[in-house]
């Protein structure tokens, strides 16, 4: 019989359920600034709390990792990187049980502060449950044919700006497409720093300068030196048909924050015919 090992694997969710456990994180990702400090090291911490009704055992261990263009997280093999906070942190406890909604602090310590280079660094801290959950796998026809391990992870990223480190974005693309009768904007943002930048922004949709539609723009992390497609689909309601030989035209508002906390806005803006899509793109 054939076994195979899904992994159940959740990042930046402060609240996570699946078919067996419930377990909230908070903070649900670590930033920290390395020039606060003198010393060689800096600590921080966040709070994990279980299931009401439920006993899960974790064990923590760190994972190098980066996130690609689509804001998809892959996991690095461990080679020694610059960048990486593998090595440099030390975590309390290693393994703890969250029994009937009872909270547990994770505690952590980087070290070694002087040795990383100017910019980002960091690690995932992942929370592992320890007990494998089995699903048996059946054929058409009744008989077994496998089963599926299943074991949930939560991953806490941590990232640490140190020395001289620079959070500079643009816009660079936008573009309106029709995914089988929804609206979608395709975009690319660009990170030219040597830290990610966060961003969150606000949409439009008018006609002639009258507004049809205002939509939230999903927030996301850009990293330094790469860039992020995403799509943001545009939910119109009912009552907004629209003509496809008319004109109609989508702006983008987003706003993030510098190395100095001061805001700021990125526009964007496209015009286009229902009828014509896929052919505009700035």
């Amino acid at each position: 019989m054939k076994k195979f090992v899904l992994y159940i694997l959740i990042i930046f969710l402060s609240c996570i359920n699946s078919a067996n456990a419930a377990i909230k994180v908070s903070p649900s990702y670590i930033e920290l600034n390395g020039n606060t400090t003198k010393k060689d090291y800096i600590t921080g911490a966040f709070t994990v709390t279980g299931g009401k009704d439920e006993t899960v055992r974790f064990k923590i261990y760190p994972v190098f990792f980066k996130y690609d263009t689509k804001g998809r997280f892959v996991e690095l093999e461990d080679k020694g990187q610059l960048n990486s906070l593998m090595g440099k942190i030390k975590f309390y406890p290693t393994e703890f049980t969250c029994a009937n909604g009872e909270s547990q602090k994770i505690r952590f310590t980087i070290t070694n502060l002087k040795t990383l280079p100017s910019g980002e660094s960091k690690v995932m801290l992942f929370l592992e449950d320890t007990h494998t959950r089995e699903i048996v796998l059946k054929r058409a026809n009744g008989t077994i044919g496998g089963s599926i391990a299943i074991k949930t992870r939560v991953g806490v990223p941590i990232f640490l700006d140190k020395g001289n480190y620079v959070k500079k974005a643009s816009f660079d693309t936008l573009q309106i497409k029709n995914n089988n009768g929804t609206y979608e904007c395709d975009y690319k943002l660009s990170s030219g720093g040597n830290s990610k930048i966060r961003y969150n922004g606000i949409g439009y949709l008018t006609q002639n300068n009258k507004l049809l539609k205002q939509f939230q723009v999903n927030g996301n992390a850009v990293y330094g030196g790469s860039y992020l497609e995403q799509i943001q689909p545009i939910i119109l309601d009912k009552e907004i048909l629209l003509d496809d030989n008319s004109e109609y035209k989508v702006k983008f508002v987003l706003t993030y924050k510098d190395e100095n906390n001061r805001e700021k806005i990125l526009k964007k803006e496209v015009k286009f015919k229902p009828s014509e899509l896929g052919k505009n793109k700035i």
